[in-house]
């Protein structure tokens, strides 16, 4: 997980780079464009120019915790509802739109930005849409399955839960299960043979939160969280399943991360440590831990 954490953040740095360059030769052209009175050329370049500082914010922060969590502060686009995610997605595909007819009509244009705008369109319509249309809340069976495993308390509130498997008796190595409740962020990473690796993080000792987009297309996303005592976790959502969204994930756990941030002052004594990884196993006849585990 860490050299997945460290190849995003390079990716994020060269994306830098490159809306940079973008900010400064498209800003050039604006000014060509004005003094030359060529003003559909200024138009074009000037919004290519807001476009390049719009991006170049949305990444600010994401190769490193540098901002302290506010309580419903930024992340905007998770925090929004399943309807106003879906209106925001259409206007990116109607932009991307816009873009095809003045790709031919205006800057003359290859097949190469062409095909990249039409594929970007059909991924936003039936990968992301979909999966956050479809998108599954936890039902009674799995919840009894996951205190049954030992992975939730039976007197914990399930907010949210991400997987990227339908049921348990059909996973691999490398799927994952991802659960916040009213207390805490859990991690469960499936090894070999039906063992797990379950990390898990006290909400209320959460302070810095990141979340990156991922993948072809940004179809995945890495949402990193670290917590006073430098903890850190690292859930990689890669989004393949139409039905279970990341972007209502990180939506549930925000707004649980939230809830807690209200009610952790009056909180006199919590139950679960700030930080714990421990080994677990998924058989019906090896229930709990496997070894002592690691806590902060």
């Amino acid at each position: 997980m860490d050299e997945l954490v460290r190849s995003i953040q390079k990716q994020i740095r060269i994306k830098r780079v490159a809306c940079w360059a973008g900010i400064i030769l498209c800003g050039l052209c604006a000014l060509i464009g004005i003094v030359a009175q060529e003003w559909l050329l200024a138009l074009i370049t000037v919004g290519a120019t807001i476009l390049c500082i719009y991006s170049l914010m949305l990444m600010r922060g994401m190769t490193k915790f540098s901002v302290e969590y506010q309580p419903g502060k930024r992340f905007r686009y998770y925090r929004r509802t399943v309807q106003q995610k879906l209106r925001y997605i259409t206007w990116v595909q109607c932009l991307l739109g816009v873009f095809i007819v003045l790709n031919f009509t205006v800057l003359s244009g290859g097949l190469i930005p062409f095909v990249a705008a039409i594929f970007g369109i059909l991924t936003l319509q039936f990968s992301i849409k979909k999966r956050i249309k479809n998108h599954q809340e936890p039902d009674a069976a799995d919840l009894a399955e996951f205190v049954r495993l030992g992975i939730i308390s039976p007197h914990e509130q399930t907010i949210g839960v991400y997987k990227d498997f339908v049921h348990l008796t059909h996973t691999f190595r490398g799927n994952q299960i991802m659960i916040v409740t009213n207390k805490r962020l859990i991690s469960v990473f499936i090894e070999e043979q039906g063992r797990a690796l379950k990390t898990e993080m006290l909400l209320s000792s959460i302070n810095k939160v990141r979340a990156i987009e991922t993948g072809f297309q940004g179809k995945g996303l890495l949402l990193s969280v670290s917590n006073r005592d430098h903890n850190e976790l690292h859930i990689h959502m890669i989004g393949q399943s139409i039905y279970f969204s990341p972007e209502q994930f990180v939506g549930s756990f925000l707004q649980a991360l939230d809830a807690a941030f209200k009610s952790a002052p009056y909180l006199l004594e919590e139950t679960f440590p700030t930080y714990q990884q421990l080994k677990i196993s998924l058989h019906p006849s090896e229930q709990g831990a496997l070894r002592k585990p690691t806590t902060a």
